[in-house]
């Protein structure tokens, strides 16, 4: 199976899913890349982190549920212009 490195599908995600969450891209990816040692809960707070930091995405909402925080990211316009080298 040829499948694109997890941080680029981390963005493809979110370029999709506008709003979508931390804890539901890790359920995503968790079924995609079964066997990638990466795709944990911490791994994707770590991409997440890289990519905001780098200005491909940004936070739209940020709730407490359960006791844990839910982080909601949308891409950013510089994101969706680097989204032709990724796709």
């Amino acid at each position: 199976m040829n499948q694109i490195p997890v941080k680029f599908r981390v963005v493809q995600v979110i370029f999709l899913n506008a709003g979508v969450s931390d804890q539901k891209i890790f359920e995503m990816l968790k079924h995609e890349y079964p066997l990638d040692r990466s795709v944990n809960e911490k791994g994707i707070e770590d991409y997440l982190l890289s990519l905001k930091a780098a200005g491909l995405i940004e936070l739209t909402t940020v709730t407490l549920n359960n006791n844990k925080l839910k982080q909601c990211y949308k891409i950013t316009d510089y994101g969706t212009s680097r989204m032709k080298y990724i796709s």
